[in-house]
This record gives C-alpha cells, sequence and structure tokens, in this order.
C-alpha cells in the first residue's frame, strides 16, 4: 500500500521543467472528464457529484534518465481517483507491470495491485508524505484506513505508463472490512472501469 501511495506523491513534488513543459499527457475536458493524451489516448468521465484536482505536470530527472509526468484527480468527502500518465527517455522496456498479478475488471484484464493502509492522526500529523497532506487539503476522510486499487498499463516499447488509481475511506479500519465492504469497493471500482470503457 505504500508503494500506491509513493507512486502518485512523486507527482506533486516536482516542479515543471521548461524542457517538457509543451508535454502534457492528462488535462481536463470543458465538463470535467479527463483527457488522457501522448502515449495513450482516453477518455475518464467525471463521476457524478466528484471534484476535480490537477492537472499536474511535472518533469523530474535521476542521473540519465529524464521523466514527463502527468496526473489529474476526481475527489469526493471520502474518495479519490487519480489518472497518471508517465514516460522516461530511457531505453526500451525501462517500465513494466509485468511484476503485478492480473486481474479481471468489468470484463478485461489489467495489470493491478489493491490492498489497504491504516492511518493515524499521528501519521497525518507528522506525514511528509505529499499525497497524505493533499488529501487532508482536499479534505477526504482518511482516517482510520484507505481501501486502494491501482491499475498499471505500459505501452509496447515499455517506455509509457499509465496507472488509475482508487482509494476510498474504510471507516472501521482495515481489520473490519467485511466480505460484503471489499465487495462493494470492487464493484463501484468495477462499474467507473466499464465507465471509462463506455466513454472510449
Amino acid at each position: 500500500m505504500r508503494r500506491i501511495l509513493t507512486t502518485v506523491a512523486t507527482v506533486l513534488t516536482f516542479s515543471v521543467s521548461a524542457a517538457f513543459a509543451a508535454d502534457s499527457y492528462v488535462n481536463f475536458d470543458n465538463d470535467g472528464n479527463i483527457v488522457v493524451s501522448g502515449p495513450f489516448n482516453a477518455v475518464i468521465p467525471k463521476p457524478p457529484g466528484a471534484r476535480t484536482a490537477g492537472p499536474v505536470h511535472s518533469s523530474p530527472s535521476f542521473l540519465d534518465e529524464q521523466l514527463q509526468i502527468s496526473t489529474a484527480a476526481y475527489f469526493a468527502d471520502d474518495q479519490f481517483v487519480t489518472v497518471q500518465v508517465e514516460t522516461t527517455n530511457a531505453g526500451a522496456g525501462t517500465l513494466t507491470n509485468k511484476n503485478l498479478p492480473v486481474v479481471e475488471i468489468a470484463g478485461t484484464e489489467f495489470r493491478a495491485r489493491s490492498g489497504c493502509s491504516d492511518i493515524d492522526q499521528e501519521r497525518v500529523d507528522t506525514s511528509d508524505d505529499p499525497i497524505v497532506e493533499f488529501l487532508v487539503k482536499q479534505d477526504v476522510q482518511i482516517l482510520p484506513a484507505m481501501q486502494a486499487v491501482q491499475l498499471v498499463v505500459i505501452n509496447a516499447d515499455g517506455t509509457a505508463e499509465g496507472s488509475i488509481l482508487f482509494m476510498r475511506n474504510v471507516p472501521g479500519g482495515c481489520g473490519a472490512i467485511s466480505p460484503e465492504v471489499k465487495a462493494r469497493f470492487d464493484a463501484d471500482f468495477e462499474r467507473f472501469v466499464a465507465s471509462i470503457r463506455a466513454a472510449n
């Protein structure tokens, strides 16, 4: 779960570089839908009643590797959806999702990870994790836990990654997640994925 949080957190900590200023892979249209372009092309419909955040475009570099990252988000009082596209100028095959399990969602197979993370007030007060700070700033209820699932797709040559992160508050904490609560979470995420398929 920590990996899920830090995947999104990275894009909130870097400033935009002039070298990639024209490359923005994720933006909103006039209706608040997320439009993905560049290495991937898709429309992510705005969930009913959701508020929007972003987009954020950044270009961090690590040694000789230059990344270009675009992120936009939907959020409500108790949940959060992030869409992110990342590209690298490193060699083909640099980015991969082969370490993730294959799951079927809305009739399509994806590489995905899922989990639940307990979060206490001390962690919120002392955290330097940008995603935690961002969720608090947006008034998303994250205590006492968040359930999450993340889909990850890679382009044909392994130089671009797209991900969708879907998070929801768990009022009773991770230990209290019943099969019914988990099933409802999974069903809601499946409907969200189905709405993306319908829009494309």
